[in-house]
C-alpha cells in the first residue's frame, strides 16, 4: 500500500466558464477520487481557499475547496495530523469568503486537522500565492487552467519536485494559457522534468491515463496517479545518498532486519556499481523521514566487513551507519536475548612478536566521537525507552523465550551500552574469552565485524555504533537455538536507535 506520509500534494487547475457541464462534473469527481486516494496514503494536500468563481449555471471553477470540503469528510473519522495545508488571507476571509466558509477554515484548523498559511494582504498577488503553495508542496497535479499553472508547474520543476498534468480540456478560469494541457504535452517530450528520476517510466502509465479518453474508473485513476508519486518518492530516495546505512553480516542478521524494517521478501535488491547488495527504506522519525539503506556483508570476519564497508561507504556515501546482529555475550555478565551498543571496540589481535617466543598483547581500542557519545547517553537517559522496546516487540510479535539450557535468558527485551571484544575467532573457549577483560575490564563481547566496519567508518569519518544481540556464551553450550531471537532483538533496536536515538546531522 501507497504510504506518502510528509507528502503533501497541490491539486492546481482552474475550468473556463464555457467548458461543458459534463467535463467539469468530471474534473471534480476525479479531484475527489484523488483526494481520497492521497489521504487514504496518509498524505496530505495543498489548496488556496478565497471565493468560490463560479459559472452562469453555479458550477465550481476551480477545485481547491472542492479538495477541502472532500478533507474535511474524509478526515472526519481520523487521527488530526495536519493533512491539509490552507493558503489564504485575511483580505480573502473578510470580503471573499461567506460565514460558513470562513467558520469551515476555522474549524478544520481549531481540530489540527488543517495548518492555516496566511498571505499579507498587501501582498496578495498571483505569483505570491503559487509561491506559498509550492513552499510546502512536494509535488502537483495538474488540471486545466493556465499560467497561474504554468507557473506553479514551473517553480515546482525548479525544485525538482513531481508534476503530474492531465489531458481533460478544461480551459482555464482566465483563458490565459493552455496550463495542464502544454504540460501534458511536454511530458511526453521531456519527461524528466516532471518525473526528475522516474520520468521514461512514468511517461508509459501516462499514456493510458487519460481523463479525455477514459479507459480506467475514477478512484482506479486516483489510484494510479499515487502510485506513481510513491514510485517517483521511492526512487528519489534510493537516488540519494543515505542518512543512515544498517549493515549487517550474515543471513539470520538481514532476514531480522528486513523483517522489523518492513522490506517484504518479494522486494527486489538494487545493487551498487561493484554489486553489492542494498535494500532502501524510509524510517518515520518525529522529525521527518529518515532515509535507510539496509545491507549486507554476506560473511563473517573483520577483514570481510572492513572492506565491504568501504565499498559501501564510497558508494552509497551514507551519513551514519548502525552494525547489527549477534554476539557471544560472557557468562554472568550478560543474558541471553540482551542488546548491547557499543562504547568502544577493543581489537583483540592486536600484538607484538618479542624475544624468546614472547607475544606481548597491543590491542586497538575504537570509540564512538563525543556527538555520537552524547547521543549515545541521551537515549539511555530517556525514561521510556523500555517501554517503547517492549511496545515495538508486542506489535511484531516478538517474544523472548522463558528459558534455555544454555543459560539465563533475559527477562524482556532490554539494552544497554557494552565494551566490545572483536577479532577473527569464533569463540567457544570460555577461558579466552575472560582473558579479553586482561585487554579492558569492561569487555563483555565478543564479535568478529565490529573492528572491521569501525575501520572503515573512522577512515571515512563516518559516525559509525554497533548494536548486537546476545545469542550464546562463547563456551561449549553455544547452538544456534538464539540466532533468530538475538538478531531480531538487536533489528528492533538498531530500528528504535535510528528513530529516536541518533540526531540528524
Amino acid at each position: 500500500m501507497a504510504n506518502l506520509e510528509n507528502e503533501f500534494i497541490l491539486i492546481a487547475g482552474s475550468i473556463s466558464s464555457k467548458t461543458e457541464k459534463a467535463s467539469i462534473d468530471l474534473a471534480h469527481d476525479f479531484t475527489r477520487a484523488v483526494a481520497k486516494s492521497i489521504l487514504a496514503a496518509q498524505g496530505g494536500l495543498v489548496v488556496y481557499l478565497a471565493g468560490l468563481p463560479t459559472n452562469g449555471n453555479g458550477d465550481a471553477l476551480t477545485f481547491d475547496w472542492t479538495v477541502a470540503y472532500e478533507a474535511e469528510k474524509l478526515l472526519a473519522g481520523c487521527t488530526p495530523a495536519h493533512q491539509l495545508k490552507i493558503v489564504t488571507s485575511q483580505l480573502a476571509m473578510r470580503e471573499k469568503m461567506t460565514a460558513e466558509q470562513r467558520m469551515f477554515i476555522r474549524r478544520l484548523s481549531a481540530a489540527n486537522f488543517a495548518d492555516v498559511i496566511y498571505v499579507e494582504d498587501d501582498l496578495v498577488t498571483g505569483g505570491n500565492i503559487g509561491d506559498e503553495q509550492v513552499d510546502v508542496a512536494t509535488a502537483m497535479i495538474a488540471l486545466g487552467g493556465g499560467k497561474g499553472v504554468s507557473d506553479r508547474a514551473r517553480k515546482m520543476r525548479k525544485k525538482k519536485l513531481p508534476i503530474l498534468p492531465f489531458d481533460l480540456r478544461l480551459g482555464g478560469f482566465s483563458d490565459d494559457g493552455q496550463g495542464a494541457l502544454a504540460l501534458n504535452a511536454a511530458f511526453f517530450k521531456e519527461p524528466l522534468t516532471m518525473f526528475p528520476v522516474t520520468g521514461e517510466q512514468a511517461k508509459k502509465q501516462l499514456d493510458n491515463m487519460s481523463l479525455q479518453e477514459r479507459i480506467f474508473e475514477l478512484d482506479d485513476l486516483a489510484d494510479r496517479s499515487v502510485a506513481l508519486f510513491q514510485s517517483e518518492i521511492d526512487a528519489r530516495h534510493a537516488a540519494r545518498s543515505p542518512d543512515l546505512l544498517v549493515i549487517t553480516a550474515i543471513a539470520i542478521e538481514l532476514a531480522a532486519a528486513k523483517k522489523v524494517f518492513g522490506i517484504a521478501d518479494d522486494v527486489p535488491a538494487r545493487y551498487t556499481a561493484q554489486r553489492v547488495q542494498y535494500w532502501p527504506v524510509t524510517i518515520q522519525r518525529p522529525d521527518g523521514p529518515l532515509s535507510c539503506v539496509i545491507a549486507s556483508l554476506g560473511d563473517a570476519g573483520n577483514v570481510n566487513a572492513s572492506g565491504i564497508t568501504m565499498l559501501l561507504l564510497s558508494e552509497l556515501k551514507p551519513k551514519k551507519v548502525l552494525m547489527m546482529g549477534i554476539a557471544a555475550g560472557l557468562r554472568d555478565k550478560m543474558s541471553l536475548g540482551e542488546v548491547i551498543v557499543s562504547e568502544r571496540v577493543v581489537y583483540y589481535e592486536g600484538g607484538a612478536a618479542l624475544d624468546g617466543g614472547m607475544l606481548a598483547a597491543r590491542p586497538d581500542i575504537q570509540r564512538p566521537g563525543l556527538p555520537t557519545l552524547q547521543d549515545m547517553n541521551a537515549y539511555f537517559g530517556t525514561a521510556s525507552l523500555s517501554d517503547r522496546l517492549q511496545a515495538q516487540a508486542d506489535e511484531l510479535g516478538f517474544s523472548m523465550p522463558a528459558k534455555s539450557k544454555a543459560g539465563k535468558v533475559s527477562a524482556r527485551l532490554a539494552v544497554s551500552p557494552a565494551t566490545i571484544a572483536s577479532g577473527e575467532l569464533l569463540i567457544r573457549d570460555p577461558e579466552l574469552f575472560k582473558s579479553f577483560r586482561g585487554l579492558h575490564d569492561k569487555a563483555c563481547v565478543a564479535e568478529m565485524e565490529a573492528h572491521g566496519v569501525y575501520d572503515a567508518c573512522n577512515k571515512q569519518q563516518v559516525p559509525v555504533l554497533v548494536i548486537r544481540g546476545i545469542s550464546d556464551f562463547g563456551d561449549s553450550s553455544k547452538d544456534n537455538t538464539f540466532h533468530r531471537v538475538a538478531s531480531e532483538a538487536a533489528a528492533i533496536v538498531t530500528k528504535d536507535y535510528a528513530t529516536y536515538g541518533w540526531s540528524r546531522i
